[in-house]
């Protein structure tokens, strides 16, 4: 869901990584994306933010960005209604959720007490996979890139046949359009492989499929 989000938004997903739960490594990663991406792109942390012994991901964020640790209390006071209404304690597990790296910035997402917590270009979501869609497709906003052109081409020819031409356009043009090449899959698919050319580049994509279309026999699918 993150990378069709990105895409969607312009946004290009250059790495995704897993790590334990353990706030060494996960300072390693995070200072080691944070020097990948640059400071105008994203690094989106998922899961490590509840309130039990093994939920590291604000300790790993402020150590990774020299923050402290505090208390937000507009999250806190949240919480608190949340919990009251299911009549239970605000305890000092819970609070650990609101105990947040220092400063930061703490984007609201309806209806869901839960914060989207900003500390420089590191976001820091929940693992719920119910809760992270919501809290990102309610601040997608965040996320801008530059748009992508992309073209869709089918041919009756399989990825044997087509490899060598195919490989040489995505060569020629590699730097700028990215080629993809996918076999029909269902039996009442119409073609036999899908052509996919993508690119911020406009032109670029249209001058890599004609010269593509010029070695390959290829057609739109209907309607595009």
């Amino acid at each position: 869901m993150l990378a069709k989000l990105l895409h969607r938004r312009g946004v290009d997903l250059v790495r995704g990584e897993l790590v334990p739960d353990v706030v060494e490594t996960v300072v390693e990663s995070l200072r080691r994306l944070q020097q990948l991406v640059g400071p105008d792109g994203y690094v989106v942390t998922s899961g490590g933010i509840g309130p039990t012994h093994d939920d590291i991901t604000y300790a790993a964020v402020a150590e990774a960005t020299k923050r402290t640790l505090h208390v937000h209390k507009p999250t806190e006071e949240r919480m608190k209604s949340h919990y009251e209404a299911q009549g239970k304690e605000l305890n000092a597990a819970r609070l650990r959720m609101a105990t947040l790296p220092t400063p930061c910035l703490v984007h609201d997402t309806p209806n869901l007490w839960v914060p989207l917590v900003q500390v420089d270009n590191v976001f820091v979501l929940p693992g719920i996979p119910r809760l992270f869609q919501s809290m990102l497709e309610a601040n997608q906003d965040l996320f801008t890139g530059s748009g992508f052109t992309t073209e869709t081409w089918w041919t009756q020819w399989g990825e044997g046949d087509l490899a060598e031409a195919l490989g040489q356009v995505a060569e020629k043009y590699n730097s700028v359009v990215q080629i993809g090449s996918y076999p029909r899959t269902k039996s009442d698919h119409t073609y036999v492989t899908k052509l996919v050319f993508e690119g911020r580049d406009a032109e670029a994509v249209k001058a890599a499929v004609r010269e593509a279309a010029a070695t390959i026999e290829m057609h739109q699918p209907a309607g595009a």
